[in-house]
């Protein structure tokens, strides 16, 4: 039977020594058990707080945000891959260090970072893959690039040209501008039956991933791929969003087109060599003339599975599960119920000190506060902190001498 609040609550009415609403209410005393419990939260950060995320590591891709599936992470505790049959930990950077190693290619060790920035937070990893990537086009030619065909009959784009001023990969990318009232349908399509590939080792699971530079993101609805082995014998997969499952933004947007989910058309054979690439912009009927859209890193690569360990900041659940950052009843169930229920004294000890504060009973919340702190001490002796350090890494950048 999990421990509730109504649990909590009956040490705290004996500290407080009032078990009735008429100095302290029934809201204050939700509120009191869950000042008392984040406090808990704040000086533990052990393992009764830590929850896991699995997530698909792809090569190339070292930036996965985690802003919504991870909305109650307060830190990072561990991140692990798969090795033989055992779990590697990976080593924890600061994301400057991190972003450090990532721009300048350095590999060795298996690292990551949280990241936060413009309100949203980063899972930043840096590792050798298990499954290394293959890059199907760099746009790294003007040659190359002119192979990407527009179709200017049933699409709205213009011939690509080399973009050597913007670009995510090497040394350029491939820019293109679309009319609108050039055909009846609301995309741009490119096509490509000039590069070759052995993708077998890929069917059915790889990932294909394409940096796409998105001038007005207004009306972009999706983006479809197409491959397979010639124009009519094809896979095709179509994403409304980036690859971590976010709104399009203005500026550039990773896209992930997954092969476990694509349609097949005239039973495409990926044994035999893959030879046709055709992309489509897909956008509604608002769309106007716009100029400058990139396309830039076109790959394949095989997820592999790792699993994150983090400290969450949500305090428990209701009766029906779903966590909470509040308590709004007495039913609701704390984070540690069922795990180390003994926690429940030295909440209940704070949450009466916080009551006697508000009212004004200075002496008996200092008692009760240290009897709370006492409560604490002892089971923190029993269970280690979870969130790990950083480690640093120092390189030698030269010698200074100083006078």
């Amino acid at each position: 039977m999990s421990l509730t609040i109504a649990t909590i609550l009956t040490p705290f009415n004996t500290y407080l020594g009032d078990a009735s609403n008429d100095r302290v209410t029934a809201a204050e005393r939700l509120q009191y058990v869950t000042e008392a419990t984040i406090w808990l939260q704040e000086s533990l950060q052990n393992d009764h707080q830590v929850k896991t995320y699995e997530l698909d590591y792809l090569d190339t891709v070292n930036y996965y945000r985690v802003t919504t599936p991870l909305a109650d992470l307060l830190d990072g505790s561990d991140l692990r891959r798969r090795k033989g049959e055992n779990f590697q930990s990976m080593a924890h950077k600061s994301s400057r260090e991190l972003s450090e190693e990532i721009s300048n290619k350095v590999t060795g060790d298996d690292s990551w970072a949280i990241e936060r920035r413009d309100g949203q937070t980063f899972l930043a990893i840096n590792a050798s893959p298990k499954f290394t990537g293959l890059t199907l086009d760099a746009f790294e030619s003007s040659a190359g690039i002119a192979y990407w065909v527009a179709d200017t009959t049933n699409s709205d784009a213009l011939a690509a040209t080399q973009d050597l001023n913007r670009f995510l990969e090497g040394s350029s990318s491939m820019n293109f501008d679309i009319t609108v009232a050039q055909s009846a349908n609301d995309r741009a399509t490119f096509a490509n039956s000039t590069i070759s590939y052995d993708l077998e080792t890929f069917d059915g699971i790889g990932v294909f991933l394409l940096d796409v530079d998105i001038p007005d993101v207004t009306n972009i609805t999706s983006f479809t791929l197409y491959w397979g082995n010639s124009s009519t014998v094809y896979w095709s997969a179509t994403v409304t969003t980036d690859l971590d499952g976010s709104a399009f933004v203005n500026g550039w947007n990773t896209l992930a087109f997954d092969w476990a989910v694509a349609t097949a058309t005239s039973s495409p054979d990926a044994t035999a060599a893959i030879d046709y690439f055709r992309i489509d912009m897909n956008y509604a009927v608002g769309q106007a003339n716009d100029t400058d859209f990139r396309y830039d890193y076109f790959r394949v690569a095989k997820p592999e599975p790792l699993t994150f360990h983090y400290v969450s900041w949500d305090i428990g659940t209701n009766s029906s599960l779903a966590d909470v950052l509040v308590f709004g009843a007495t039913t609701d169930i704390p984070f540690f119920s069922g795990q180390y229920d003994q926690y429940k004294y030295a909440v209940a000890h704070m949450a009466a000190s916080i009551a006697f504060d508000n009212l004004r009973l200075k002496d008996n919340a200092a008692k009760e506060e240290q009897r709370a702190y006492g409560a604490l001490q002892r089971v923190q002796r029993i269970f280690p902190k979870s969130i790990t350090k950083e480690v640093k890494s120092f390189k030698v950048l030269g010698i200074r001498f100083n006078k």
